[in-house]
């Protein structure tokens, strides 16, 4: 490893302890308790990870509280930078009785990469939620991620360990920080890191990290992941403006919701239409 990637690294570790020592408060968490759920529970908590987009809120919430079946909670977890978008996201949860959670400044997005600052939210998650609240399942999402049909994850997660779309780098694998679902009994006295790594030159994204921790010792012979496909809206073949991807038939995503990468065409100006369509496909 050369002596700037260690330099790189470092300094991504030290802005992420940052982050991950300062604990959330009254003023930081609504409509949420971070006591230990009850022993037994069923319950699963779902996080999603909000950046500075509040136009995709409602109608991701509202569609995954229509279609996901169980028990469950569902938090937004505002990694924003945008003031403004933050404030709209967080007025929304508070009108609607969503469980909201304000994440500590992070400015990883500017100095690493978007991927770094999504990954350090998720550990924020991990170690300040889902460690208190001891769920049976518990789940991460991308904000641009919208349920379209009834799923039920409880079943698929007392067959394993865990659940979503796997990600294959040579030698490794991991599960997409876009949707990933974990039996908590697996992960705790685990390590969790969301981080992108890089393994012998391999670099794996967002939820890489978990390789080692939490994915190199299973048997994937008998374990099922999350089927996945991208689908064309417009012209071109630029993912991040011109396709979606469709996930267990299920799930839209329609990319780049944060809008870190720059297009032509925004999809929320087409988003109703985009859910009408896929409904419609996906239910026929």
């Amino acid at each position: 490893m050369t002596i700037r990637r260690i330099l790189f690294r470092s300094t991504v570790r030290l802005m992420e302890r940052i982050i991950l020592v300062q604990k959330p408060t009254s003023k930081t968490v609504e409509n949420l308790s971070l006591g230990r759920l009850p022993d037994g529970n069923r319950h699963t908590d779902i996080i999603t990870i909000a950046f500075n987009n509040s136009r995709i809120i409602p109608l991701h919430t509202r569609l995954l509280a229509a279609n996901f079946e169980g028990e469950h909670t569902h938090i937004v977890a505002d990694n924003s930078t945008d003031p403004i978008a933050s404030r709209e996201i967080r007025d929304y949860c508070r009108r609607e009785g969503i469980a909201y959670v304000r994440l500590p400044k992070n400015r990883l997005g500017n100095t690493a990469g978007p991927s770094y600052s999504h990954a350090a939210a998720l550990n924020y998650c991990y170690r300040n939620i889902v460690c208190h609240r001891q769920p049976c399942y518990f789940g991460i999402t991308d904000h641009d991620l919208f349920l379209l049909k009834p799923v039920q994850l409880a079943p698929i997660l007392d067959r394993q360990s865990v659940y979503g779309p796997q990600r294959r780098r040579d030698d490794y694998w991991y599960l997409s920080g876009i949707m990933s679902f974990f039996k908590f009994a697996y992960t705790c006295g685990r390590k969790v890191d969301f981080m992108p790594v890089t393994y012998n030159g391999t670099y794996l994204d967002s939820g890489g990290g978990n390789w080692k921790g939490l994915y190199r010792g299973l048997d994937t012979s008998g374990m099922t992941f999350c089927a996945e496909r991208m689908d064309h809206i417009a012209e071109g073949d630029d993912r991040h403006q011109d396709m979606v991807e469709i996930f267990d038939e299920r799930w839209l995503h329609t990319i780049n919701g944060s809008y870190w990468k720059k297009v032509a065409i925004e999809k929320e100006n087409i988003l109703d239409q985009l859910i009408e369509k896929y409904t419609f496909e996906l239910n026929a």
